[in-house]
């Protein structure tokens, strides 16, 4: 297929606005910020100074963790790149955080891997700070290279309109514009694995003559030995090639394109590779190097159950198409929504373009299945790494983003009239562009923003009395607590708010950790937020005295929370260095232990279970409680009672729960009032349709002669006594017998 002068310039465009797009990601991002660069950086910074590969120890792995074990290819090239930086401060400039919220976008704040010293991340850029921007740079002309590659496959396979559109799909996919402005061997990885899906279509297409054409198999197994290099899923495109040699040799039986062109394929792709699986198997025993990458990157607790897969499928789309920072920065939802439905739309116009038989014969003579079985492969082989280590991302399967675009791009077109194809293609092309371009401003650099300090703190947030964390070297106090009102939650689902006002009174050099507690039945932990304050981002050895910020923390409560319950919420300051926490006093110097901030909210049931009491009763009281019955009643000393109450309105005031012994006479013997579930799910946070499980032990009166006795249940306002009524008119309580009878003797 030729392609035109114009269709040149338009591609031109393309790469021109992908540029300029991709300064301004890289620019948005904060060094060491993008996909694991805080990982591949030191990688490359080893190597450009030692001047040899780092060695992957499992117990001590320095700073580029798992990544040691990756290929080398990619890194021996931007050590080359950066030789001439001096980047020994890179110690100085990896100050990690260690409480960030990595693969948490719904998360706020804390979400910077590293934190930041602004001035020396200013422009000019110096040391290691230079050296990731420039290959940032670097690695966002490879992607040129991509864009390049996936054009000329959408014109090898099918013609000029679906290239383009193909290239701007590419172009204009704001993770692909993010991978290929970090610091990571997926850059280099994608555009091997293009190429090669381009040089193997050619070879299916045309069967070149071993004896005239042997160098195209020796460009396939250059390019796939250098993949090998870069990134081990490339060996997936090996297999496939050797797939489609031996179906051409079978189909055309001509086995010299197997046995000849095949093994000139493998024989230069592991000449040029072989060399670092020797390696491996040298220093680990193991050819792929994957042994002590997952001894340092860890595997699965658990296995993946069928809703598990369902729930990580949602960071994989968003990962492909735009999951920034360390998976926790997310693009608006709607963002996600339209790229969704463009993809199906171009899943259903494809199906329709090959519903034609012309279509189908096209598409299996020019090796359209390729591309299918190129995504496939990678996707299996995602999902095999994912079933060991969690890791299902959609930025993985990159190296086949010339096979989903070009796929993707004849799709779309299918849905549109010959004549309106070209301005459909011009026309998202352009939307694309527009959203790429807005997501760095709009949900990346936000992020990142270090927050101002206050001068004051809001009046109603002011706490009468400030508590004083007291360190080894310092003092800090918290000012003021803000919670929104009536908070109501469902565990893991959505969280609780709460905002804090850190006050620096004296000047520290250790940076403290912040945490935020949610106490449910019992005072158990449901739920704890830890990280530096002022929303991870400016540790507290950088405070100056006087300082006050906004602290602000969503936490949500853990699956396993027993509910319904009120939540409190505590507040501490931890000392990560003397690994303990700052002792908290009122201003007069009394010790406050723990630091109780207020009643965080309501956490309520997702869906309310109907109990099946060992004795019903259902029986109606005022303000539209129910007891539905109750468990427990024996002959022991002490009788536990489980209660069980429905809420079939919200009563307005905190009612307490008798629950009493009497004589047959009606005197009183014993009793064990307490508000439900002992004040730790008062009525007043009752809604509807709420089932509450309310304990309370009845302590019998030692040596109970044996006979005939009734147990009171019902509740009554604990400020002026009067006990609530039942609506069904039989009085105020609940009346149970109870029979004593003397242990056998």
């Amino acid at each position: 297929m030729q392609i035109t002068s114009r269709h040149c310039t338009i591609l031109i465009l393309i790469i021109l606005a992908y540029l300029g797009l991709g300064i301004s990601y890289a620019l948005a991002t904060p060094p060491l910020e993008a996909s694991d660069e805080y990982k591949h950086y030191p990688f490359v910074q080893f190597v450009q100074t030692e001047g040899r590969l780092p060695l992957l120890e499992p117990e001590n792995p320095g700073l580029w963790l798992q990544e040691a074990a990756q290929p080398p290819l990619y890194y021996l090239l931007m050590a080359g790149v950066t030789a001439g930086v001096d980047s020994r401060d890179l110690a100085e400039v990896h100050h990690k955080n260690p409480q960030a919220f990595i693969g948490n976008p719904g998360q706020v704040g804390n979400k910077n891997l590293i934190i930041h010293d602004a001035a020396r991340e200013r422009f000019p850029w110096q040391g290691s700070i230079l050296a990731v921007y420039m290959i940032r740079f670097v690695s966002l002309l490879l992607g040129v290279g991509t864009i390049w590659v996936v054009a000329r496959l959408g014109l090898r396979m099918f013609k000029p309109t679906v290239a383009l559109l193909a290239a701007a799909l590419t172009a204009f996919n704001p993770m692909f514009l993010f991978v290929y402005t970090a610091v990571n061997n997926d850059s280099l990885a994608i555009l091997l694995g293009s190429l090669g899906l381009l040089l193997l279509v050619g070879i299916w297409q045309d069967l070149p003559d071993l004896r005239r054409g042997w160098w195209r198999y020796l460009l396939l197994g250059l390019v796939l030995g250098l993949g090998l290099l870069t990134k081990l899923s490339l060996g997936g495109l090996l297999a496939l090639t050797g797939m489609a040699l031996a179906w051409q040799a079978w189909r055309k039986q001509r086995w010299e394109l197997l046995f000849g062109g095949g093994l000139l394929v493998l024989a230069t792709a592991v000449l040029i590779s072989g060399w670092w699986f020797v390696r491996n198997w040298q220093l680990y025993g193991d050819l792929t190097g994957l042994t002590p990458f997952v001894a340092v990157q860890g595997t699965r607790d658990a296995a993946l159950t069928l809703a598990g897969w369902v729930d990580e499928f949602g960071t994989f789309y968003r990962s492909y198409w735009g999951l920034f920072g360390g998976v926790n920065v997310a693009a608006p939802e709607v963002f996600y929504v339209v790229m969704n439905l463009l993809a199906l739309a171009g899943f259903v116009g494809l199906l329709k373009w090959l519903w034609v038989k012309a279509n189908r014969e096209h598409f299996a003579r020019v090796g359209g299945w390729l591309l299918v079985a190129w995504v496939g492969v990678l996707l299996m082989l995602l999902i095999r790494w994912n079933i060991i280590s969690p890791a299902f991302q959609g930025r993985l399967i990159f190296p086949a983003i010339g096979a989903i675009n070009v796929l993707w791009a004849v799709g779309l077109l299918a849905l549109g009239r010959a004549g309106w194809q070209t301005k459909m293609a011009v026309g998202l092309s352009i939307v694309l562009f527009v959203i790429a371009a807005l997501l760095p401003w709009l949900s990346i650099r936000p992020v990142y923003a270090l927050p101002e300090p206050l001068t004051a703190v809001p009046t109603d947030a002011q706490l009468a009395e400030p508590i004083l964390f007291t360190g080894s070297d310092g003092q800090m106090r918290l000012v003021g607590v803000e919670m929104m009102p009536e908070q109501s939650v469902i565990a893991s689902e959505n969280p609780v708010i709460v905002t804090l006002y850190w006050q620096m009174d004296e000047p520290v050099t250790d940076d403290y950790i912040s945490s935020v507690h949610l106490l449910g039945r019992d005072l158990a932990s449901v739920g704890q937020i830890d990280r530096y304050p002022a929303m991870g981002l400016i540790p507290t050895s950088r405070w100056e005295v006087g300082d006050i910020y906004q602290d602000v923390y969503h936490v949500y409560v853990d699956k396993g929370a027993v509910a319904p319950s009120q939540l409190l919420v505590a507040v501490s300051l931890y000392d990560d260095v003397a690994e303990r926490p700052l002792p908290a006093t009122n201003p007069a110097g009394v010790l406050i232990d723990p630091v109780f901030v207020g009643e965080g909210a309501r956490l309520g049931m997702k869906t309310a279970v109907e109990p099946q009491p060992e004795i019903p009763l259902n029986a109606p009281f005022e303000h539209g409680i129910r007891l539905l019955g109750l468990d427990g009643i024996d002959n022991a000393a002490n009788i536990p009672l489980m209660l069980y109450w429905q809420a079939n309105d919200t009563p307005a005031a905190d009612y307490t729960v008798f629950v009493q012994l009497l004589d047959q006479e009606g005197n009183w013997l014993a009793g064990a009032d307490a508000p439900p579930v002992n004040n730790f799910y008062p009525t007043s946070l009752w809604q509807v349709g709420d089932s509450i499980d309310d304990l309370h032990i009845l302590m019998l009166p030692d040596a109970l002669p044996s006979g005939n006795y009734s147990i009171i249940i019902g509740l009554y306002d604990p400020i002026t006594g009067v006990r609530l009524l039942r609506t069904d008119s039989r009085g105020d309580f609940v009346e149970i017998p109870l029979i004593i009878e003397d242990e056998p003797g």
